[in-house]
């Protein structure tokens, strides 16, 4: 059972990422069809993600759940409260993808930042490849800055890398 409720939605719970659901995050970290999309560096053993636990799933990380069960997790990453910023991050298993989880898991961090971080600016970095994330990205409200020309080896390849930025008043502003 993954931990605490944080922040709850209509679909989805937040919940906060315990030592429990490491099988999960193993699982998720080592599929073909979520480290493609955002680039995980290799594959990882479950003690590495183990060892690792902390400084991936402190403080502003949140495991995404529907129905009790783990879909993703989602962070504020970088999170730098001299200058404002963080950047959002998010993944949702394969299986349960295209329902509108990402979305609102997210929508419920960027609110949680911007109420009660001392934050002004999210930031978002996706590659070019990855549409459903650049969609994402673009339905939360966050403006395309720019694209970093092949900026990431991964996979085999240089990827371009986008940058989309989210600003506190244009969120509020749009009151998605």
């Amino acid at each position: 059972m993954p931990g605490a409720v944080y922040l709850r939605g209509d679909a989805v719970t937040l919940r906060t990422v315990e030592h429990e659901d490491i099988a999960f995050l193993h699982e998720m970290l080592n599929n073909p069809a979520l480290w493609r999309g955002f680039g995980a560096p290799g594959p990882r053993s479950e003690a590495e993600i183990e060892r690792r636990f902390e400084e991936q799933n402190g403080g502003e990380a949140l495991l995404i759940c529907h129905d009790d069960r783990p879909v993703g997790r989602v962070r504020l990453v970088d999170i730098d409260r001299d200058w404002g910023n963080a950047e959002l991050t998010c993944y949702v298993a394969p299986d349960a993808q295209r329902r509108g989880f990402a979305t609102e898991a997210c929508r419920l961090v960027i609110g949680y930042g911007f109420d009660h971080l001392p934050v002004n600016r999210l930031t978002a970095r996706v590659f070019e490849s990855n549409r459903a994330s650049r969609e994402l990205a673009e339905t939360l409200g966050f403006e395309h800055e720019g694209r970093l020309r092949e900026h990431v080896f991964h996979d085999g390849t240089y990827r371009d890398l986008h940058q989309y930025g989210l600003i506190e008043s244009d969120w509020r502003a749009a009151d998605p």
